[in-house]
């Protein structure tokens, strides 16, 4: 049956083209029990597994083994039968068996007169990991900039000065100089980098303490292009026998 399924499988022109181009989004096609029919090069180079081995699995093979004693395959199944959509935030097993946490989304699909489930996932375990480091840790975690490549991280002393950045940093505001340690916005050449608005943001959170989410600014870049960006920051070793530092995470919000 399933390899009947596979067979009958002819998605259309434009979903082939999102099925094989697709670079951050990895795609498992199961039919309606969750076996799996076929994944993208997205899901392989993301999560490690080819056609040969997970095609004709279960996609319960992906779930950590805590979710799959909480039966969260079947709930999915039976969410995405009865509603059409499901929508998912939990652990990817990848195939070395380390859990990655993800975002997903399955969608039911009928070609052919046979159903199928689309299942659209996105690897959000860099993301995780900074918010849960931002709500609940005050380590420095000299990994997470090595990890984080989707947002822009930055990390100034309590004067202001440029103590790391990470390779986001300086492709986002198109600095093509090593920033060295010490250095203050004002040295960096990017006027978003030395406005007041921003300055007057950090020296709150210096002076306050206080954590900042969400928060937005307007900043053009050097060719003239307008964009708003979400601003996040939190001290950190925040204790009164240490120096106080801020964390700064970056992010272009999408309009």
């Amino acid at each position: 049956m399933k390899q009947k399924n596979s067979t009958l499988w002819t998605p259309p022109l434009f979903f082939d083209s999102f099925f094989n181009l697709a670079k951050q989004n990895a795609i498992m096609i199961m039919d309606e029990h969750g076996n799996v029919l076929k994944v993208n090069q997205a899901f392989t180079d993301i999560f490690g597994y080819t056609g040969e081995d997970i095609v004709e699995q279960n996609f319960r093979l992906t779930f950590i083994e805590k979710d799959r004693k909480l039966n969260k395959p079947e709930m999915e199944l039976q969410t995405v039968k009865t509603k059409g959509t499901s929508e998912d935030e939990n652990y990817v097993l990848h195939k070395d068996g380390i859990a990655i946490w993800a975002s997903g989304e399955s969608i039911l699909a009928n070609a052919n007169g046979s159903t199928f489930i689309i299942k659209v996932i996105q690897n959000i375990h860099p993301q995780k990991q900074l918010e849960r480091f931002l709500l609940e840790s005050n380590e420095f975690i000299e990994s997470l900039f090595d990890s984080v490549r989707d947002s822009v991280l930055l990390i100034l002393d309590s004067m202001m000065r440029v103590l790391k950045v990470n390779k986001a940093f300086l492709k986002f505001f198109e600095i093509e100089t090593e920033v060295k340690v010490g250095y203050k916005l004002a040295d960096l050449g990017n006027p978003f980098l030395n406005s007041e608005e921003l300055k007057k943001d950090i020296r709150k959170i210096i002076v306050t303490n206080e954590q900042v989410r969400g928060r937005q600014l307007e900043m053009e870049t050097k060719s003239g292009e307008q964009k708003i960006i979400s601003f996040d920051a939190k001290t950190i070793h925040a204790e009164p026998s240490l120096e106080r530092k801020v964390l700064i995470v970056i992010k272009e919000k999408q309009t």
